[in-house]
């Protein structure tokens, strides 16, 4: 029986081998993109590799800190630790979305302008995004901005989304998939978001924005 062996295995392996050959070449191959298609559709952030390269660029995880653009930067809540690196960074203006917190104090010997545009993440519509975005819009003007609210996620996310949308030309699936999975946070409970997001009319908020 132990000579009998390495023949019987050779012939086995002689079977098998064509029809694991015929298996592989008949399997799908692998769509171009589609990681990323299954990634935001799980919510699950992607991977350091599968990072679009257009999407904001991270400067401090610890503070949620990313660069959106050269003149646009996006955060969670400030504090005085935060304040050297934002100068560093040329911030001249902060525009802040929280509803019960202004950085006016922390700022006030900084040289950074405070802007608030209060903003209930649990009711976001048009004329908050138009305030936002304007107010965005004006702080651009005189150097680079950074748009903050409490974790940097959720409603930032939504106004670098339009942001993306009226500015830069980005598609909406583009502009949820970087809110979603772009290691921002983003809490998947506001689903008022993301349906404000695929209902808005993009030319319509952009005609408010830049009205007299």
């Amino acid at each position: 029986m132990k000579r009998l062996i390495p023949p019987l295995l050779l012939a086995l392996a002689t079977l098998l081998a064509p029809r694991a050959a015929l298996a592989a070449a008949a399997a799908p191959p692998t769509e171009p993109g589609a990681a990323a298609r299954a990634a935001s559709a799980s919510g699950a952030e992607l991977a350091p590799a599968a990072r679009p390269a257009d999407w904001a660029e991270p400067v401090d995880r610890a503070a949620n800190l990313y660069r959106v653009t050269p003149g646009l930067f996006r955060s969670a809540a400030l504090d005085s630790k935060d304040l050297a690196q934002i100068r560093a960074l040329g911030v001249r203006t902060v525009v802040s979305l929280r509803s019960f917190h202004a950085d006016t104090a922390l700022l006030e010997h900084s040289g950074i302008r405070a802007v608030r545009v209060p903003i209930n993440t649990w009711e976001v519509g048009d004329r908050h995004v138009v305030a936002a975005l304007r107010a965005i819009r004006a702080a651009e003007r005189d150097g680079p901005v950074l748009l903050h609210c409490q974790h940097g996620a959720d409603r930032t996310g939504m106004m670098v989304a339009m942001y993306r949308m009226l500015y830069q030309d980005w598609s909406r699936a583009r502009a949820v998939a970087e809110l979603k999975q772009g290691g921002y946070g983003y809490h998947p409970m506001w689903k008022n978001i993301e349906r404000y997001l695929a209902r808005v009319d993009v030319d319509e908020i952009r005609r408010r924005v830049e009205a007299p």
